[in-house]
């Protein structure tokens, strides 16, 4: 049977851009299990002040919206752009691999809604108050681990990096022991397409 591996990372605003297409693979190939690996793509010396980072991310944006036709919102540039809101990819890849370890089948749909309460609502990853409504819309108690455990975020990265992911998103279909990584694709029907054609 074919797997889906799904490099992901919810700072990353080209994830963001590629939900809707991702939604789409899920609905047309029910058959083929999706598995989330996060390398963690701000993380180590790489963690610090958003607003440092406004720039850049602003920039990019054009790109992003052109390509993938969703864009962050202002609400996002003005999260990050606040004094003191810290880039980490630590606390939202733990709540995300908690929910993974507790109901698999919903680990996709809720690292879909982390990354769009950031990028859309502009929503702080690093509060853990951000996802209790989250973890309410897949079905689960508000009862996370220590976001913040620095030790977790390391057991959640720990497998994208001994693959040697690096660019996010990154998709491979997986069969017979062999993986086979995609283009990048944000339309929706050409990526469910492909991902169908790879896994016969």
């Amino acid at each position: 049977m074919a797997e889906l591996i799904y490099g992901f990372d919810p700072l990353c605003g080209w994830c963001y851009g590629i939900v809707p297409a991702m939604r789409r693979v899920a609905e047309e190939h029910p058959d083929i299990p999706i598995r989330l690996v996060m390398p963690g793509l701000v993380a180590g010396e790489g963690v610090g002040p958003y607003s440092r980072m406004a720039g850049y991310i602003r920039e990019a944006e054009k790109r992003l919206a052109q390509v993938t036709g969703q864009g962050s919102s202002e609400a996002f540039f003005r999260l990050i752009e606040t004094p003191g809101v810290e880039a980490n990819s630590g606390p939202p890849c733990v709540a995300i691999a908690y929910v993974a370890g507790l109901a698999p089948e919903r680990a996709v749909d809720f690292a879909h809604l982390v990354i769009e309460a950031h990028h859309g609502d502009g929503a702080d990853l690093n509060d853990p108050a951000t996802y209790a409504p989250l973890l309410s819309k897949v079905g689960l108690p508000a009862d996370l681990p220590d976001i913040h455990d620095p030790a977790l975020a390391e057991s959640v990265w720990a497998e994208g990096r001994r693959i040697g992911l690096r660019a996010f998103p990154t998709l491979a279909v997986v069969r017979d022991g062999r993986a086979r990584v995609l283009p990048s694709e944000f339309d929706p029907e050409r990526l469910s397409e492909l991902v169908g054609n790879a896994a016969k």
